[in-house]
Formats: structure tokens, C-alpha cells, sequence
């Protein structure tokens, strides 16, 4: 669980008033890796989590200090001498990352030129669609240039939209506070930038616009699981492999944990038979409708295993 009253409602399962036992015993599996001689466990900060969260509610209700999670003077010393001691043996080196902008240029020059590297929207849309998420992540890392061309184009073609899909999420989000939200495929995280003040919005793309944004292969997340509750897929459903997309988001959801898709109404033969078909991937559909020139499409996650080797299929793909 992600809070310290997550963690004792779950204790509180266990230990059910009136039982006959005098106590229960919880036990906890820990596990940990040796990295660099040293004892490193996921498992162990996370538990330090729960308990520092404890500690800063009772600051919060009671005033009580969590001295026990603060650094003291002299160890805050200790691990900046010991950071640098690592500078200087060239254990740790600076990353400086490379500046990403939308839009480009409108120079006629510069349009082009990226004109003939990339192709126009159609072209790049058809490429990304054909392409493995593994190896647009790895392309589009390599070259964010062209990451930053079609999103340069998207805010051009945006324009021109009655309904615009990211802020009809932002819209339906408004009236709710306090999710947990992941957006998968996020671009320019607008949905974060209209949204966040109201939930916690996870960014999710194949390149990363800003430090907020958490860059990789979109059918591998570093999302915990069950950690979200809701999965917007906001015109993103792109790649040959765009399935595994949906199967990473069963994963990181809740248990009816809620799926929001729009995408391009040409892109459909039959959107409702694709919601039928999105119960292979563990999803329940309840709403499929057109707005606009898209399809907005509602499901919850289900109690069940996602079908191994489905893929769901576009017009054309």
C-alpha cells in the first residue's frame, strides 16, 4: 500500500475483533540486492515510506516531530563528503539532456528540411503505427527531433478540432478530485498542466518534454502495480504492438480502475466490436460513442488475467 492507513486497515483485517487467538503474526517478505557492497532493498524503503508518512500525520495532528527520518547536521555532512568523494573517483558523472521544444521552427527552410527527413503528419502517423514500442523508444531517443516534428504538426492539425480529446479528459477529470492518473502517451503533458492541481497525473511517453514526464517504451512502465485509477490513452494507442499498451495499463490499475480511450473514428472497422474485443485484455467496456471526428471509449479493469498473444487491430494494420 501506498499510505500508513492503507497499511494498518490491511493489519486490521487480520486482527478481526472477537477472534479467539491472543495475537496474530504479520510477516513481511523483504528482499534485497548487494549493489556496489552495499545492502540495497526496494522492499525496506518502502516500508520506510509508510512509516515516515505516519510520522508526518501525527507532525500534522499532534505536532510530534519525526526526528527518527530526519537527516542530523553531521550526517547531511557525511553524505555530501561521501557524494563528492564519488565525484572526484569518477563514480558519478552529470547528464545533461538535451533541450526538447514544441513547435519547431516555421522557418521555410527548417519546414523543408524536416519535411523531407520525416515526411508529413499522414506519414509519420503510418510509420509510428507500423513501428515496435521498443524500437520508436529507442529511435525517438536517439533523435528527438523527430519526436518534437509531429508533435509541432499535432498542434497545427489541433486547431482545426470542434473536440479536442485531451481536454475533454481534462474536462471529465474536473469534476472529480484526488486520482491517481496515468497518461499514457502523454506528449506535451497538457492533461497534467490542466489537470494536476486536482490529481496526481503520471506522464508517460516515448520522449520526455520536461522532468515531469517519465520517458520509455510505454508497454513498460515503472509504475507499480495497481497503483493508478485511471489509464488515459489520449490519441496514443500507436505502434504495431499498441495492445501491450492496454496490458500495462490492466496492470498498473486497480481493480475497476478506470480506462479512457479516444482515438480517430477512421481508425476503427467496428468500435464496438473493439470494445468487445478489449474483454481479452481484462477490460469491461460501458461506453463506446462518437464525438466529433473521434471515439471515446470507457471500461473498467476486470478481476481477470489478460489473454496471452490477443492483439487488438486498427483499419489497416
Amino acid at each position: 500500500p501506498w499510505t500508513n492507513a492503507e497499511f494498518e486497515q490491511l493489519k486490521g483485517r487480520i486482527w478481526r475483533q472477537g477472534q479467539t487467538s491472543q495475537k496474530v503474526e504479520v510477516v513481511i517478505p523483504v528482499t534485497f540486492a548487494d549493489v556496489a557492497g552495499e545492502r540495497w532493498s526496494y522492499c525496506t524503503s518502502k516500508l520506510r515510506r509508510l512509516r515516515y508518512k505516519k510520522s508526518i500525520a501525527d507532525a500534522a495532528v499532534d505536532g510530534a516531530v519525526p526526528e527518527g527520518n530526519l537527516r542530523t547536521p553531521a550526517q547531511a555532512q557525511r553524505d555530501l563528503m561521501a557524494w563528492l568523494e564519488r565525484l572526484a573517483e569518477g563514480e558519478s558523472e552529470p547528464i545533461i539532456r538535451q533541450v526538447i521544444r514544441v513547435p519547431l521552427s516555421d522557418e521555410p527552410v527548417e519546414n523543408a528540411r524536416r519535411l523531407a527527413r520525416y515526411g508529413d503528419f499522414s506519414a509519420m502517423n503510418n510509420r509510428w503505427n507500423g513501428s515496435k514500442s521498443g524500437t520508436l523508444a529507442d529511435r525517438l531517443a536517439t533523435d528527438p527531433e523527430e519526436w518534437s516534428n509531429y508533435h509541432t504538426l499535432y498542434r497545427e492539425a489541433r486547431r482545426t478540432w470542434t473536440v479536442v480529446p485531451y481536454q475533454e479528459v481534462a474536462r471529465w477529470l474536473g469534476k472529480m478530485e484526488g486520482l491517481t492518473v496515468a497518461d499514457f502517451g502523454c506528449g506535451e503533458a497538457l492533461l497534467a498542466a490542466e489537470a494536476g492541481d486536482r490529481h496526481v497525473i503520471h506522464s508517460l511517453d516515448h520522449v520526455a518534454i520536461n522532468d515531469s514526464v517519465l520517458a520509455g517504451d510505454m508497454a513498460h512502465t515503472p509504475l507499480d502495480d495497481e497503483a493508478v485509477g485511471v489509464a488515459v490513452f489520449s490519441l496514443s494507442l500507436m505502434g504495431a504492438n499498441f495492445s501491450d499498451y492496454l496490458r500495462e495499463a490492466h496492470r498498473v490499475l486497480a481493480l475497476d480502475g478506470r480506462l479512457v480511450i479516444w482515438e480517430a473514428s477512421s481508425r476503427f472497422d467496428d468500435a464496438k466490436r473493439f470494445g468487445q474485443d478489449l474483454r481479452k485484455l481484462g477490460f469491461g467496456v460501458f461506453l463506446v460513442e462518437e464525438r466529433g471526428r473521434f471515439t471515446h471509449i470507457e471500461a473498467m479493469k476486470l478481476d481477470v488475467v489478460p489473454e496471452e498473444g490477443f492483439q487488438l487491430r486498427f483499419r489497416g494494420l
